[in-house]
């Protein structure tokens, strides 16, 4: 498991001999530096690169642009980013100017080592805090928002399957009044069929409203997945596409509702099949990844356009003639409810990444995949 990289930061100073002082400083401790020689240079990068940089350290006394000018521009135009100043010249009043347009903090040159570190380490602390905030609100909004929409969605289904049932009963009879070629047939056989279609939707609807309190027990994942593969086993021979099964060795159990994880990784597959086309390829890989078990659902066939991809995941979200837009979103919610994640990754293969944790008490080594191949 690779570790995550170190916080970028941006130094900003007119003078040479200081910007490589705190440059190097920061690189001994494994920070990720930049360098700008005025609050003009330092914008322009953070323009270029908007979500680059966690933190910029910059000088208040410079040409072009001084850093109180650049503190400015930059809070308005990137508010995320931590802002520390510096200066050979303090003094209180530029303290609170400095503070006053949204500096994290100030300090005095000269400085010691471990009081730069020290400054960094709460910028970039707070900014850490910051995010982790906003996630939470964000997931806190979209939870009361799918838990109303579910609420919604459950009453809408439940009140529209008996006046269904009722059409879907009356269609079937006029059918039998009508013989083979009676155009009055062909219209009772319509209102079948979109009855039906409708019936799937309510059935959608009311599966998505569900309160999922999956019943846990342990599980062989590669069991599982094996047995959806072979669902679709006569399905990939008519399609003639290749499908590709990766099974880490020694792989531990899992804790999950069967039924429930069969569905949705039937979901995945089934979709990911829709996608391929005929003569195309489909592979699911399950590895170990630090406490987690990982399982990728991958396809060719024409990309997700950026526009669906951020959109995949929302309740009826769809781009299919006869769809409802629920089948991503009951699949996430089955998925979170088992600890989980999903999540679509970026690249020219579709995939999609399913990830479940593990029993605390099991190796979470990460091992090898061999490679089995099904035609």
């Amino acid at each position: 498991m690779t570790s995550p990289e170190k916080p970028r930061i941006l130094v900003v100073d007119d003078e040479v001999g200081f910007l490589e002082l705190c440059t190097d400083l920061l690189q001994e401790e494994g920070y990720r530096t930049e360098e700008a020689g005025n609050g003009q240079a330092a914008l322009d990068r953070l323009d270029k690169e908007p979500t680059g940089f966690d933190l910029v350290l910059s000088d208040i006394n410079m040409p072009v642009m001084d850093g109180l000018q650049f503190l400015r521009a930059a809070r308005r135009s990137h508010p995320e980013v931590e802002i520390i100043l510096m200066t050979a010249y303090g003094g209180l009043q530029s303290a609170l100017e400095a503070l006053r347009y949204g500096a994290y903090d100030y300090i005095t040159k000269p400085f010691t080592r471990d009081g730069l570190l020290a400054a960094v380490n709460r910028g970039l602390q707070k900014q850490r805090l910051t995010h982790e905030l906003k996630a939470a609100q964000t997931e806190l909004i979209r939870n009361e928002k799918l838990a109303a929409l579910g609420t919604m969605s459950g009453w809408l289904a439940h009140r529209m399957r008996n006046p269904l049932n009722v059409i879907l009963m009356c269609s079937q009879y006029l059918k039998t009044k009508f013989e083979g070629g009676d155009e009055r047939r062909d219209v009772a056989v319509a209102i079948e069929d979109k009855v039906r279609t409708l019936e799937k939707m309510t059935r959608d609807f009311i599966q998505y409203s569900r309160l999922y309190e999956p019943r846990l027990r342990p599980e062989n994942i590669e069991v599982l997945l094996k047995a959806v593969v072979e669902t679709f086993s006569s399905r990939v021979k008519i399609q003639d596409v290749k499908l590709k099964t990766f099974f880490a060795d020694g792989l531990p159990d899992v804790s999950m509702d069967r039924d429930l994880m069969e569905e949705v990784f039937g979901y995945l597959a089934d979709n990911a099949l829709e996608a391929t086309g005929k003569g195309g390829s489909l592979s699911i890989s399950v590895s170990v990844e630090g406490k987690n078990i990982r399982v990728d659902v991958s396809n060719t066939g024409s990309p997700i356009p950026p526009d669906v991809r951020k959109s995949l995941f929302e309740p009826f979200f769809t781009t299919k003639e006869r769809g409802t837009g629920l089948g991503l979103a009951i699949a996430r919610r089955v998925i979170e409810s088992h600890g989980g994640r999903v999540a679509l990754l970026d690249g020219e293969t579709t995939t999609f990444r399913v990830e479940l944790p593990m029993p605390p008490a099991e190796n979470t080594a990460e091992v090898p995949a061999p490679e089995s191949e099904h035609a």
